[in-house]
Order: structure tokens, then C-alpha cells, then sequence
């Protein structure tokens, strides 16, 4: 019975997915109609477009690949652990990330006396001109005294979680000076988190991949799922790399990717947590480039920023080609979907080092 009804909610999202891009079209298509500035032969061309290169990638990718094993195509190892078993890709290249100095880190910090309560421009002004010009200098302070006493202790402890916090709480977690907060944790502590879905709501996690520094090498570790079956597997190798010093470094991941792996771990009712030290490149991307380049999605900062990415699939396609995979047991797509992740993951990193660079 429990096998009829899981078959029965696998075809459910498979039909999801069958029709998920044409929907997204119609929707799509009416938002561009009703606007002032709708072209209709334009917009379908480029719908049309994107759909005839997204469909030539695919067969593409399934002719090459064709009888192929996955082993032959991908070189990985089955990983097993409490969860069950997955495929787990690991692949190792140069890479240097560049991260804030901690002295450059604590004396910016430390320049800013609106963290404190009660401090604005005029009184922040007020106070450096007489002679308070940072908040280590207020520590004997009357009225703001006893806060910088505290936020020091937090610096001094390399408490990354506590201030950012604070920051949050008078400017916003995604301010410039949340950035600054990274230079308290170990390159190797910096987790480098991205994943693939099937894209319907509460559906199934089909990639989870991670990357961090390692013997100044950049170390990329892929749990992929060769069917829906090895989630709990994947997610339960997730976090093994995760400890009381890890922080995530994501794009978006604040809205997407930690709500998602929440979601899916309560699903299966496994232990972790995600509530620890969190960079989301997206938003500090935005206060560096906005206005500089057309849009700030991941796929823009890697065109204007690292350079094109030929032969990607875009990403709201990958559960078109997981599916595909599914159906045919082909492992082209699944490969497609592997190496967009890698990508991701890498060009993630490198727009991390650019916005450490100021």
C-alpha cells in the first residue's frame, strides 16, 4: 500500500513537471499582455527561443550520453549512512578565496558608533568630534559605555552569530558590515551551500552540493539522488560537514535554499540545524553592483562578472531534465544537472571574493 501510494505521488509531481514550463508561460504570457508595453510576436519569440536552445541542450545531452552508466559519465562513489545510500561526486581544483583581514574586519566594525543603541548621524558626528572616533573609545562612556563594553566582548570573541544579530538589529543582516563579520571564521569554516529541486512545493531535493577551502584547494562535494528514494541519504551526508564553527555562504539561500533543507528534514524527521552564521552573496551583490549590470541573478554575475557559462542549462529547467533522466534512465540530463550545480557552486565562491574585495 505505501509503495502504491509513493508511486502514485511520484507520478503526481511528474506531471508537475511535464507541465510546470508551459504554465509558467501562460503566467508569463497574461503579465506581459495586460502591461502597457506588451509585444506579442516578441515575446514569443524569445519564449520560443529559450525553449528550442533549452530542447537542442537536452537531446544533446541524451544522444552523447546514451548507454552510458553513470559511473562511466560521472566518476563518484555510492555513499551510505543512516539515511540509506546516495551518489556522492567530489571533485578538487586550484581556487584562492579571498576574505576580509580580521584587523581590517574589526577596525570597520568598530569605526560604525550607530551600532550602538542611541547613536544616528548627528550623534555619531557629535561624538567624533569630541574625540570618540570609535567604539572601543566609548568604553568609559557615560551613556554608551556599558553597550560598547558588550559589543567589544563579541568582537573579541569571535562570535560571528552575535553580530551579526546585532548589525541586524540596527542596520539589516544583509548591510556591508554583516560582510565584515566573515573574517571571523577559518576560510575552511565557510560553507559554500547550493541546491537543485524538482521545483514544486515540498518537493524532493535532487542535488545538494557544498564547497569549502581545503588544503588551499577548493574541494566541491555532491550528494546526487539517482532517484527520489536517496533524499533522506543526501541529506543526512549534508551534515556531516557541518559543525559548531561552519558558516553558510548561498546565494539567495536565505529565502530558498536553508527554508528548503528545513523543510525536507522535518519532512523525514532528521536532526539539524541550520540557524548558524549566514552570508547571502545575493544581497551584498545588490548594494555592490546594483545598477552597474542589468539584473543581479547568479546567472547576470557570472556573464558580466566571471564570464559567459556555454552549454548551462538554465535553472528553471533542471527539473525538466531530472525527470527526463527519470523516464529514459539516461544519464545525460542528470550529468547536465550535476555540472550546472558545480558551476553554480564555483562562480558562488569567486563573487564571494569579489565583494570581500570592496
Amino acid at each position: 500500500m505505501d509503495e502504491r501510494r509513493t508511486g502514485r505521488k511520484l507520478a503526481r509531481i511528474a506531471e508537475g513537471i511535464q507541465s510546470r514550463q508551459s504554465r509558467e508561460s501562460d503566467r508569463r504570457y497574461t503579465q506581459i499582455a495586460n502591461s502597457d508595453q506588451f509585444i506579442s510576436a516578441q515575446f514569443f519569440r524569445e519564449v520560443k527561443s529559450e525553449y528550442d536552445h533549452v530542447e537542442a541542450l537536452k537531446r544533446a545531452w541524451l544522444e552523447r550520453h546514451d548507454g552510458m552508466s553513470l559511473d562511466q559519465v560521472l566518476p563518484g562513489t555510492e555513499f551510505v549512512n543512516e539515511g540509506g545510500a546516495c551518489y556522492l561526486v567530489k571533485t578538487v581544483q586550484r581556487a584562492s578565496l579571498r576574505i576580509i583581514s580580521r584587523p581590517i574586519a574589526k577596525e570597520y566594525l568598530l569605526s560604525d558608533l550607530k551600532l550602538l543603541h542611541g547613536i544616528r548621524g548627528a550623534t555619531e558626528i557629535a561624538l567624533k568630534r569630541s574625540g570618540y572616533t570609535s567604539i572601543d573609545t566609548l568604553i568609559e562612556h557615560a551613556r554608551f559605555g556599558a553597550q560598547a563594553r558588550r559589543f567589544i566582548e563579541i568582537v573579541d570573541a569571535l562570535d560571528t552569530a552575535e553580530i551579526i544579530e546585532w548589525i541586524g538589529k540596527r542596520f539589516s543582516k544583509s548591510h556591508l558590515l554583516a560582510l565584515h563579520a566573515s573574517a571571523f571564521h577559518a576560510p575552511d569554516e565557510l560553507l559554500f551551500v547550493d541546491i537543485e529541486t524538482l521545483g514544486l512545493y515540498l518537493s524532493p531535493i535532487i542535488v545538494i552540493g557544498l564547497a569549502k577551502l581545503v588544503d588551499e584547494a577548493f574541494t566541491v562535494y555532491q550528494y546526487v539522488l539517482r532517484n527520489l528514494k536517496e533524499e533522506p541519504a543526501a541529506l543526512t551526508a549534508f551534515f556531516s560537514h557541518i559543525d559548531e564553527r561552519s558558516a553558510l555562504v548561498t546565494f539567495n539561500g536565505r529565502i530558498f535554499d536553508v527554508p528548503y533543507l528545513e523543510q525536507r528534514l522535518a519532512y523525514y524527521q532528521i536532526q539539524g540545524d541550520l540557524q548558524r552564521p549566514h552570508f547571502d552573496v545575493l544581497h551584498f551583490a545588490r548594494r555592490r553592483w546594483r545598477g552597474t549590470i542589468p539584473d543581479c541573478r547568479l546567472a547576470t554575475l557570472q556573464e558580466y562578472l566571471l564570464g559567459t557559462s556555454e552549454g548551462d542549462i538554465p535553472s528553471a529547467f533542471v527539473p525538466e531534465f531530472y525527470e527526463t533522466y527519470l523516464q529514459t534512465q539516461n544519464v545525460g540530463p542528470l550529468l547536465a544537472i550535476v555540472e550546472h550545480n558545480r558551476k553554480d557552486l564555483v562562480a558562488l565562491a569567486r563573487i564571494f571574493s569579489k565583494v570581500c574585495e570592496g
